[in-house]
């Protein structure tokens, strides 16, 4: 069997792994389903070993066809790094990044950002993923994901922390001439707020003050997973917000917003870039990466 044919039963196999079955893997590879099937009984040969138990109705993966989906993942790795590698090499940076960045911090910040990138590496295609949820690196094939977070949970990928954030609670000053500017946590309560909520978290704002946290836990006026909303919110003078200060900086310094309780902190706020520790890094990666740096530096 040709090396050319391996290469093509470990994409085949990584594929039936991830899309649960025969049918889902040659949908995503654009082959037929017996294709699929011939290729996998190929490296069943080639490895002298049985990598799926087929049935009727169900497929499971065996202890060596884990195995040998793992190593798959890391030889198709090598191998595009390689011809990445190569190609890069003998002309200008070129490719595809798939690249996934938070939702509000991605329209505020990173939009400006990529576009600066793209104008100065013209060969060089990216798919952005936004979401606010947290992606799963692996199986979403992503080259990098951007989270921001004020704690990242321990995992096995590269980490770097790229940026850190402050909250801001803030509110238009008509709003606070109408409405009274609140002195202390507590006196929000008698305001109208704009809430930062996900499903199944309680809605509180946290604040800071010698050291000593001070919780409040509040009824909204207006409420979402996604902060972006809230921004023609306070500009129409519907409330008090605490916002990431990326998102309401040109605001504040224009005068069409106020910080409020600035004698009081707030949680930090880290933009970290994340990526699979087994994965070569090509190129244009290493370039987005130091571009990505530098300018929020």
């Amino acid at each position: 069997m040709s090396k050319i044919n391996q290469l093509e039963s470990l994409r085949v196999l990584k594929c039936v792994v991830e899309g649960g079955s025969f049918t889902a893997a040659a949908k995503r590879l654009n082959l037929t389903v017996a294709r699929v099937s011939k290729s996998i009984e190929r490296l069943e040969l080639e490895l002298n070993t049985t990598l799926f138990i087929r049935s009727t109705r169900h497929m499971q993966l065996t202890d060596s066809g884990e195995r040998s989906y793992r190593y798959a993942i890391k030889l198709l790795e090598q191998w595009r790094g390689l011809t990445d590698e190569l190609t890069e090499s003998h002309s200008k940076p070129k490719g595809k990044l798939k690249i996934s960045v938070p939702m509000s911090w991605g329209l505020c910040v990173f939009s400006s950002v990529l576009a600066k990138f793209m104008a100065k590496h013209t060969q060089i295609c990216v798919d952005v993923h936004m979401s606010d949820q947290h992606v799963n690196v692996i199986e979403g094939e992503y080259d990098l994901v951007l989270r921001l977070t004020n704690k990242l949970e321990d995992s096995s990928l590269l980490c770097k922390k790229l940026k850190m954030y402050r909250f801001i609670a803030c509110a238009s000053p008509e709003y606070l001439t109408r409405h009274g500017k609140p002195l202390e946590p507590q006196e929000l309560k008698n305001h109208a707020c704009l809430i930062y909520s996900q499903q199944g978290i309680r809605r509180k704002w946290q604040f800071i003050k010698e050291k000593k946290e001070i919780n409040v836990y509040i009824e909204s006026r207006l409420q979402s997973n996604n902060s972006t909303l809230f921004r023609e919110s306070l500009l129409a003078h519907q409330g008090i917000a605490l916002i990431p200060e990326f998102m309401v900086e040109a605001d504040i310094s224009s005068g069409k917003l106020i910080p409020i309780l600035t004698d009081y902190t707030n949680q930090e706020l880290n933009l970290y870039s994340l990526r699979p520790a087994d994965h070569m890094l090509p190129l244009r990666l290493k370039l987005f990466n130091e571009f990505l740096y530098h300018e929020l530096s």
